[in-house]
């Protein structure tokens, strides 16, 4: 039986990685390795961590963010297969075990993805992720558009990761986003449209800062395209899709001018991009309509659903 290396990048949320560490060690699969690397927490962490002794590795570190705790994990680990949890998610009893047998099944797969529910700070399910865009095989050309992939749900063969390489520590935001393209680049994927995570919605960090969220965003997309040989379409589609996300930013915040700007330097990288258009139309017939519709999407506001 493969062991399964689970890396959980903590820092100062005690409470929560102690509940993210239990929902590893309730896995019906048995071969599993728990890292959970502290990112310098200045909490509780490391004593809450203790109390498990040996059932988990703990490591802690001097503080560099989450992707530089994330390639710490990487290095110590010594599974065959890798999965990234964020300490403040949780894994579903059969998540190991369902994502285990999709690899054992599948050979050529290189890595393996599943839907997730949201959940608040209480653990309570308010809500579903299975984007419509998700699915298996040869995705790199469909997740450059857009990053369907929730982060906490991937599961990768060691070999694969390796050839990848580590995250980049220079970014935050996109991170993952940027880990999962490197790993479509290098074998195909599998998607496993049952929910297996539980993804935690308390907070929307990318919304908080956006202007970070931007200059990462945009350093992600030159650094894929620097070396991809795609389409000339198809990059100009992705730069098309990047300022129709920050578009619908603006128009949450209200800040028109620069959603007018984020529309029309979307049309000028794609001007048959459908959703932009829709988009535009909406925000003059339907302005309130379309403010409620995109915190739903974007702060995930679905408590009330």
């Amino acid at each position: 039986m493969k062991r399964v290396s689970v890396i959980i990048p903590a820092y100062n949320k005690a409470e929560y990685t102690r509940r993210t560490v239990e929902s590893v060690l309730a896995q019906t699969y048995p071969n599993i390795e728990i890292l959970v690397v502290d990112d310098g927490s200045k909490d509780t962490t490391a004593s809450v961590m203790a109390q498990y002794g040996n059932r988990i590795q703990y490591i802690l570190k001097i503080n560099g963010g989450a992707c530089s705790a994330r390639n710490e994990g990487i290095r110590r680990c010594s599974g065959e297969y890798v999965a990234f949890l964020d300490c403040d998610d949780l894994f579903c009893p059969e998540k190991i075990a369902r994502c285990v047998e999709c690899l054992e099944k599948n050979p050529k797969i290189g890595f393996v993805y599943t839907a997730a529910y949201f959940i608040d700070e209480n653990d309570r399910t308010v809500g579903l992720y299975n984007h419509p865009r998700s699915q298996q095989g040869p995705i790199i050309e469909k997740l450059i558009l857009e990053n369907f992939i929730c982060n906490s749900t991937v599961m990768v063969r060691k070999p694969v990761l390796d050839r990848a390489g580590f995250f980049d520590e220079k970014i935050f935001t996109p991170a993952d986003w940027d880990m999962w393209l490197r790993l479509s680049e290098i074998n195909e994927a599998a998607y496993i449209a049952e929910p297996l995570t539980k993804y935690r919605v308390t907070d929307n960090y990318i919304f908080n800062r956006l202007d970070q969220a931007r200059q990462e965003e945009m350093y992600m997309l030159e650094k894929f395209f620097d070396h991809y040989m795609a389409p000339a379409m198809l990059k100009q589609k992705a730069y098309s899709n990047y300022y129709l996300r920050f578009s619908f930013c603006a128009f949450i915040k209200n800040d028109l001018k620069l959603f007018w700007s984020d529309c029309l330097s979307s049309l000028k990288y794609w001007p048959w991009n459908i959703k932009t258009w829709a988009t535009i139309i909406l925000s003059v017939l339907l302005p309130g309509w379309l403010k409620k519709d995109l915190e739903k999407k974007i702060l995930r506001n679905v408590k009330n659903d």
